[in-house]
């Protein structure tokens, strides 16, 4: 064989490896599960991924999906801090903090939304005019039309959930099966 021919196979041996690469490759991008997005937390030196309690399609809002809330220690003097990635601060969304009565069981909510793009972190004090933080939730809004009576209603598409413990009462410092805790 002339060196002319062997140059010839090795550059298409080359080129076939090398859209069969290109190929393995992009079926893998496409074929990769899609990853929920999640709510980073941190409280006292304790971290928290935090995955959704429900995610849905916008299209769908009202979808079966199985999350769970994430547990996470508070206490006074240490703030829970949220960082929400573009997924869900590139969009519309809620927020709610639940504070109790440690002695009467009276919840108090306390909600605020926002703006695509304007806020993507949140401090959230553990207590609030005596009451105690006992859970937040960030909220994707979407917009349902209930078929019975033609009524448009605000629904939350995708929810990311957090039950707050004080310190040594219940709870763990773990993740509450939705993510990792590590000691900080």
């Amino acid at each position: 064989m002339t060196t002319r021919r062997v140059l010839l196979a090795v550059g298409v041996l080359v080129a076939v490896v090398g859209v069969a690469f290109v190929w393995v490759v992009g079926r893998a991008i496409v074929d990769a599960p899609e990853r929920t997005p999640r709510i980073s937390a941190f409280a006292d030196g304790r971290f928290a991924e935090v995955e959704p309690f429900r995610y849905c399609p916008v299209q769908e809002p009202l979808c079966e999906y199985e999350g769970s809330t994430a547990v996470l220690p508070v206490r006074p003097g240490h703030p829970l801090q949220l960082s929400l990635p573009g997924e869900i601060s590139d969009s519309p969304w809620g927020f709610a903090a639940v504070y109790q009565d440690p002695e009467t069981g009276e919840a108090l909510e306390a909600d605020d939304y926002f703006a695509p793009g304007t806020r993507n972190t949140l401090t959230v004090e553990p207590t609030r005019d005596g009451l105690d933080l006992v859970g937040v939730e960030v909220r994707l809004p979407s917009g349902v039309i209930d078929v019975d009576t033609n009524q448009e209603e605000i629904v939350s598409h995708a929810i990311w959930s957090i039950a707050t413990t004080r310190e040594g009462q219940g709870g763990d410092s773990g993740d509450g099966g939705t993510g990792t805790a590590e000691d900080g």
